[in-house]
């Protein structure tokens, strides 16, 4: 709509004074434009045009690292490539914290790029309510060619056995968890295509006094000491998530 002018039409009707460039808030306005699945109302999305600094890149061994890529992305101009090797339990992981917001239903997602030699890549989502710590992360676990949650009590349930290989793909699959905070139950799990009923599940509780905090994790780890490489190419929290 014009901006102070008075309702004179003419000239001024079909001007846009006010042009939005910011693709995250036209997501949150309009819903989900973006995402693989377009259910929830965006609240924060990344794609990583600004770099990795401000998705928290940390990683055990080293070789692990992370770096901006440009040969391969979802969005351009670029993507993250992260490498886990060096030792068997070398990993390397990106990951946003937020405000716990409301309502309770909240949805985490990311894009993922399998290379040749991947063991697994975790899909966590966090939430710090001040006193625990509760999580659940879906996993792909290329050794056993299997899609995995964990799930109270620190356990992996089977959700795809045998799951295709998605090193040969040369495509971004896609990961989402959904949980409800108010009861820490799950909600549901989603690979691309294939969607799964994790209600029945809870979230692992562990003691843990950091301030409250919602936070969305991704990670390449290495079971065997191989080099494993992961490209990430989004990161999308999202609330008012439908129940199933």
């Amino acid at each position: 709509m014009p901006s102070d002018f008075p309702d004179w039409g003419g000239q001024y009707n079909d001007k846009q004074f006010f042009p939005l460039f910011d693709q995250a808030e036209l997501a949150a306005r309009l819903g989900s434009l973006m995402t693989y699945d377009r259910r929830g109302s965006v609240i924060w999305q990344y794609h990583f045009e600004h770099g990795i600094g401000d998705t928290g890149p940390g990683g055990i061994g080293v070789s692990s690292t992370a770096v901006l890529y440009a040969s391969q992305y979802e969005f351009p101009p670029f993507a993250c490539k992260m490498q886990a090797g060096g030792a068997a339990g070398s990993y390397y992981s990106v990951e946003r914290r937020l405000p716990v917001p409301q309502p309770a239903l909240v949805g985490f997602q990311a894009s993922v790029r399998l290379t040749p030699g991947v063991e697994e890549v975790r899909h966590f989502i966090y939430h710090y309510d001040g006193a625990s710590r509760w999580y659940a992360n879906l996993v792909v676990n290329q050794r056993e060619n299997k899609l995995q949650v964990w799930v109270d009590p620190g356990v992996p349930v089977d959700l795809i056995d045998p799951l295709t290989d998605l090193n040969s793909g040369y495509y971004f699959a896609h990961l989402k968890i959904v949980c409800d905070l108010s009861t820490h139950k799950l909600v549901r799990g989603i690979l691309d295509r294939h969607e799964f009923d994790l209600s029945q599940y809870t979230m692992v509780v562990s003691a843990d006094a950091e301030a409250e905090n919602l936070r969305g994790r991704i990670m390449v780890f290495s079971v065997t000491g191989a080099t494993t490489v992961c490209v990430v190419g989004s990161m999308i929290f999202t609330v008012a998530e439908p129940p199933n």
